[in-house]
């Protein structure tokens, strides 16, 4: 969400299980206001909160020239200092959904990771992983699998870089009520024509990400219309804590997480 945007979008999110204070507002406005100054970044972001032990993590990022592929995660336990996430490893990004214990709000702490799906004698069974390296795997993997935006919202240039579009207007009532107006901020991974084939009024400009309407299994995402239609609610079932809103037929929207940390794996048994 747009961090001078958070009074305005404050409705939204608090009607949604999720509470914002008029003081966590100020705090993150001031210190996101300068850490956006500090970096020279285009646009700053506030992500979400990661519950801990000892002290929540509030995650911020920070876009530069390409909206998709120059983001920079920041998390704080403060407001004060904010320190910049390291890129997530494969190995950790896989290690982090096996972890069952809660996060302890310590960025240096060490801890074991025990993957049972290795031999007993394989070398790499036990693991040491930083918080902070658990930490950035966690918010790599959320942000892959669950972070959205709007048909439109995101825009790439000829040049082929990814913008956030000055003329986004909204989605209209109809389109907000249909899964494959949400799109996935990350780079594509389905093929260039996936959504050729599926899509009468297909434009490369805007259609360039993989549309949620394609996750597996069928019924991850809940997507619902409320406020006599005026307000589009996007929340993943992979994902508790993950919410998106949308206001029809304006540029209102935003992404934000608010829970553990935890996957639940159980999706597919669910459905």
């Amino acid at each position: 969400m747009n961090i001078h945007k958070l009074f305005d979008y404050k409705e939204y999110v608090n009607v949604n299980g999720m509470m914002f204070t008029d003081e966590l507002i100020c705090l993150l406005q001031n210190s996101l206001t300068l850490l956006q100054v500090e970096n020279h970044f285009i646009n700053m972001q506030y992500w979400g909160q990661i519950y801990a032990v000892d002290t929540d993590y509030h995650i911020a990022v920070g876009i530069n020239a390409d909206a998709v592929a120059d983001r920079k995660y920041f998390y704080t336990t403060d407001f004060k200092f904010w320190g910049l996430l390291p890129k997530a490893k494969k190995k950790y990004k896989q290690l982090s959904l096996l972890t069952t214990f809660p996060f302890r709000g310590e960025p240096a702490l060490k801890i074991k990771v025990l993957d049972e799906a290795l031999d007993e004698n394989h070398p790499d069974r036990c693991t040491i992983m930083k918080e902070e390296s658990r930490l950035a795997a966690t918010i790599s993997n959320i942000s892959e699998e669950s972070e959205v935006c709007a048909r439109g919202q995101l825009i790439k240039q000829p040049s082929g870089t990814v913008v956030l579009n000055p003329n986004f207007y909204g989605l209209t009532a109809t389109e907000a009520k249909q899964l494959k107006s949400y799109l996935h901020i990350r780079p594509a991974q389905h093929r260039w024509n996936t959504n050729l084939l599926t899509r009468q009024d297909y434009n490369y400009s805007m259609d360039f990400l993989d549309s949620i309407d394609q996750d597996i299994p069928s019924g991850c995402w809940n997507l619902s219309i409320e406020q006599s239609g005026s307000i589009a609610y996007l929340k993943s079932l992979y994902w508790p804590g993950m919410m998106y809103f949308h206001k029809v037929k304006t540029a209102d929207a935003g992404f934000l997480y608010i829970g553990n940390g935890r996957k639940n794996l159980d999706v597919p048994f669910l459905l």
